[in-house]
């Protein structure tokens, strides 16, 4: 059985993307069935809780996680970072972000290489720095491969 919510198409996610009524808006951008070009659509969206909900959509591509990454609001940035689809571009691109919680939520991410821990460890924020840290201590061969690269760069 399928839900009202669940059994909408690309195209009627975008029409009700044009909705003046905010709650609906972010209905269609959180929806299963929510496809890039929504989730994209959704990100232009005025209302920061809109574009939240496709940042953390599951269906997030690392084109949409960028596009998000733009986005004036740190919370809907983090929640493109903290996507289980951002890719090392999309962390790489986090770690210039002028906001340190962003840098943060990039260096904890799972999907963090060592270029993306190397970058948190030389943050001027120290908690973005020990957050590096804890990741490469929660993976011993990740603190390795940054040790290595730490290796390279001072050779």
């Amino acid at each position: 059985m399928t839900t009202e919510k669940t059994s909408k198409t690309e195209q009627e996610l975008l029409e009700a993307l044009k909705s003046e009524d905010m709650f609906i808006r972010r209905e269609a951008a959180s929806n299963p069935n929510a496809t890039p070009e929504v989730l994209l659509t959704a990100l232009k969206d005025k209302d920061w809780r809109v574009r939240w909900n496709a940042a953390a959509h599951r269906n997030a591509t690392p084109q949409v996680l960028l596009a998000a990454l733009e986005d004036k609001d740190k919370y809907v940035r983090c929640n493109a970072v903290n996507n289980h689809s951002a890719t090392p571009e999309v962390l790489l691109v986090a770690m210039r972000d002028k906001n340190n919680d962003v840098r943060r939520v990039a260096a904890w991410s799972p999907n963090a290489t060592p270029e993306v821990l190397l970058i948190a460890m030389e943050d001027k924020v120290w908690y973005v720095r020990e957050t590096a840290k804890e990741a490469m201590e929660k993976n011993p061969l990740l603190s390795l491969q940054v040790a290595a690269l730490q290796g390279k760069s001072t050779s």
